[in-house]
């Protein structure tokens, strides 16, 4: 059975097609760790069952975009029990007499899915058989995989003890097959006694943990048990890339040339060099523009960073009408504000970047991709009790501020009175994405958007796409807007507004 990072997990020896119980905390990872098993399965050509009682089949689908679609339409299949119309089960191994009617429905619902189950699995069964049969090349046997995330919904839904006898009668018929499942469990749960249950009747258990170490999420995974495999569990880090695929720290030894990262993969060839990423590249370029072909001899890994940026500046603070003292005074109240938020002040010096800008600031976080967004969160709510004050008494100056956030390599730099500055696309993204907003707009670039989105359900709350918004140099950037009631602004930005008028004129001509 190949699972994410199995050489990692096991310390020796193959892993049979198993069915896995994977546990957790909320927002470990557990549902990109089921997608990568997923995306393997049909990138190997075997054939996929997501279940699921809370995705429907657009969202479904949506999931699984990079993947070509003929892949998908083909190879996978998504069932969710709760939206099977309700009909009798001649399969009724428990009586359902003393239920009540809404209660006898959701368990035929169940076995409806089971049933459902069973009959993709039989036909990809007659299928492997025809294969041997006819004596095909046995590495075009495709194999069955089944992901059912999560369990706790299921049971949220369900029941309890109707969800323990469908996964024990999916147990036998998924052995029966030999197919490789992954099923995922929150924790901690209500009642200890499911878990339990739960890695009884499934093959072997996987366990993810979520720490948080200096400001920074660290994430890891140990595969905890395994029937019939004498097995010494221990916990592998493991990150979560841009993409929402998981990298584990020991799995590869090749690393990008700009940035220093391993690489996973296929690395990207550019120049007789290997890179991680298509924008990693394009720093490359635009390094050699610089400095020349001799880039490379300048020891660029240790000198290259990924960084998650903060860039704010506040609104109409060139105005002529307002006297220097006042400007001053402005930029003195924000850094005095921005300073008091738990997001600056708990992040260790040597884990920021602080970069005056005038007007406003930029600041880089090296670790945690959602300190700018809570910063930004943090920082609206002082201004929001700092600005009450404006408006009861004409002694403090209201402040507007707009604020950007981006994530990138940058280059480190020291400028001409030798002090470190940054230059690269990181920082550059997150300055034009701020431009495009309006007073209390919180904008993302779509690469820090959607790792948060991934990371949280709070955050797919709270980050809305806005456009697609062409900015300089033909390049596209996908917006999106952070807000709620304690901060953001929901409105669209009048820039972009603008754009979306002149682009759809434009289509209707």
């Amino acid at each position: 059975m190949q699972i994410p990072g199995i050489s990692d997990l096991l310390d020796k020896g193959t892993l049979p097609n198993s069915l896995l119980l994977l546990t957790g905390p909320a927002g470990v990872g557990k549902s990109m760790y089921c997608k990568q098993f997923f995306v393997e399965g049909l990138l190997k050509g075997d054939y996929c069952i997501y279940l699921s009682s809370s995705v429907s089949e657009k969202q479904f689908r949506s999931m699984f975009n990079n993947i070509e679609t003929s892949k998908v339409l083909q190879n996978s299949r998504l069932i969710n029990p709760y939206l099977f119309s309700h009909a009798s089960n001649s399969n009724e191994s428990i009586s359902l007499s003393h239920h009540r009617n809404r209660e006898s429905e959701l368990i035929n619902k169940l076995y409806s899915a089971l049933e459902e189950i069973r009959s993709n699995i039989k036909a990809i069964n007659d299928m492997r058989q025809e294969i041997v049969g006819r004596a095909y090349d046995s590495s075009r046997i495709s194999e069955f995989r089944l992901v059912i995330d999560s369990l706790t919904h299921l049971i949220l839904v369900f029941g309890e003890n109707a969800v323990l006898q469908f996964v024990t009668e999916l147990s036998f018929l998924l052995k029966e097959y030999e197919a490789a499942a992954i099923f995922t469990l929150t924790l901690p749960t209500s009642n200890d006694f499911i878990a339990s249950t739960l890695g009884s009747i499934l093959d072997g258990t996987m366990e993810m943990k979520l720490e948080d170490q200096y400001g920074s999420l660290n994430r890891s995974i140990r595969l905890l048990s395994i029937k019939g495999i004498h097995h010494n569990p221990s916990w592998i880090n493991f990150t979560m890339a841009k993409d929402g695929s998981i990298v584990f720290d020991n799995q590869s030894n090749l690393k990008c040339m700009l940035c220093g990262r391993a690489i996973k993969g296929s690395p990207i060839i550019y120049s007789e060099f290997s890179f991680d990423t298509e924008t990693c590249i394009d720093t490359y370029r635009k390094l050699v523009g610089v400095y020349g072909a001799n880039v490379s001899e300048i020891g660029l890994p240790s000198e290259i960073t990924s960084v998650n940026f903060f860039f704010i500046d506040i609104v109409g603070l060139s105005d002529p009408l307002l006297s220097v003292k006042k400007q001053i005074e402005k930029i003195e109240v924000l850094n005095n504000l921005i300073s008091i938020c738990d997001a600056f002040r708990k992040t260790p010096r040597d884990k920021k970047i602080v970069l005056p800008t005038g007007d406003g600031m930029a600041i880089g976080f090296l670790l945690n991709p959602e300190l700018p967004l809570q910063l930004s969160m943090q920082l609206h709510r002082e201004l929001r009790k700092y600005n009450s004050n404006y408006n009861k008494s004409g002694d403090a100056i209201e402040i507007g501020v707009r604020i950007g956030l981006s994530s990138g390599p940058v280059f480190i730099v020291n400028d001409i009175n030798n002090n470190q500055n940054v230059w690269g696309p990181g920082i550059i993204l997150a300055r034009r994405v701020m431009d495009m907003g309006d007073n209390l707009h919180i904008l993302l670039a779509d690469t820090l958007a959607r790792e948060l989105i991934t990371l949280k359900d709070e955050y797919r709350i709270i980050i809305n796409p806005i456009a697609d918004y062409q900015i300089k140099h033909g390049q596209t950037v996908k917006l999106y807007s952070a807000y709620s009631q304690d901060f953001g602004n929901s409105k669209i930005p009048v820039r972009v507004s603008e754009y979306i008028t002149r682009k759809n004129s434009i289509a209707g001509e």
